[in-house]
């Protein structure tokens, strides 16, 4: 025992000699924490890419987003609803609306006609473009205030952009395969994406600036290429018209995204605001998410009627 004491042996120098921060350690009884910095470093890298790219995360959420509901044409068009909503909420909170017009009005506008074009009768979708402007008279003339005035002009806007928008998508929806509705909805966005960096990288001349500064020449000859060929593709892949027929289809709908897109950069211009909301980092508002599918796809419900398309 005494010897044990005398010659009692010391194991601590030998931590250093046996600890290994690549692969472990050695030292019995010792767990390696990293310290706190250590902990904050590895958190602020998994949060880099985030914080510097918002608008590509969110883009490939609203993709994931856009895919799941796209599974069954019900379900999509559940999404229509959601959508409907939600942007009726955004337009009723940038006019400032209040109490001159109620939300529920408001919502009425697209609701209504996307209920009876699903479940019922699509010859019978006029009565409720008939029926809002009546309700929004009636509702209004209670008001002696001269300011509801102002608020109507907005609102037949809304009534005639965005519903008949989002009642030619649930057209297309429904007469045509699911495939090919998603397909559509995917060529805009690459139009988008295309643009986008195209104007980011080599934009030198701008396109509209007093409407959208950002938005350049360049952005909108590859935007317009990349989407007519995926368009043309989805065209071919799905129905049967002839090449000619594809290509100019394809460049007016593409075309006409982009129109949207400026329809609503100057409303939002006009009312001195850079987005309709900031529920989407990067992107802004769902109504700035939609605006390049409303016109698009009235122009192709037009071109369905005007010439047969068969899936």
């Amino acid at each position: 025992m005494k010897f044990f004491q005398k010659n009692k042996m010391n194991f601590s120098k030998f931590k250093l000699t046996f600890s290994s921060d690549d692969d472990g350690t050695f030292w019995p009884g010792v767990i390696e924490v990293p310290n706190e910095s250590e902990i904050h470093y590895e958190e602020d890298n998994k949060n880099k890419f985030i914080k510097n790219n918002p608008r590509v995360v969110t883009g490939l959420i609203l993709f994931i987003v856009l895919s799941l509901f796209f599974v069954s044409k019900l379900t999509a068009f559940l999404l229509l609803i959601l959508l409907s909503l939600v942007c009726s909420k955004e337009w009723f909170d940038i006019f400032e609306y209040e109490t001159y017009i109620p939300y529920s009005l408001l919502i009425y506008s697209p609701i209504a006609p996307l209920i009876i074009l699903y479940f019922y009768d699509i010859s019978k979708v006029h009565y409720a473009y008939f029926i809002f402007p009546i309700g929004l008279i009636i509702y209004t003339g209670t008001f002696i205030n001269y300011g509801i005035y102002e608020k109507f002009g907005s609102v037949f806007i809304f009534h005639t952009w965005f519903s008949l928008g989002v009642l030619s998508v649930a057209y297309i929806l429904i007469e045509f395969n699911i495939l090919f509705t998603y397909l559509a909805i995917i060529s805009i966005s690459v139009s988008d994406i295309a643009a986008y960096e195209a104007g980011r990288r080599i934009g030198k001349r701008k396109l509209i600036e007093s409407i959208s500064p950002n938005k350049t020449v360049e952005g909108l000859v590859f935007g317009l290429i990349s989407g007519s060929i995926f368009m043309s593709v989805n065209f071919y892949i799905n129905l049967n018209i002839n090449l000619l027929q594809t290509i100019t289809i394809s460049i007016f709908f593409i075309l006409f995204g982009v129109i949207g897109d400026l329809f609503m950069s100057r409303v939002k211009r006009s009312l001195g605001i850079k987005d309709s909301s900031d529920i989407l980092p990067g992107h802004g508002g769902f109504l700035d998410r939609v605006d390049s599918y409303l016109i698009s796809f009235a122009f192709l419900l037009l071109v369905s009627q005007f010439y047969n398309l068969n899936t």
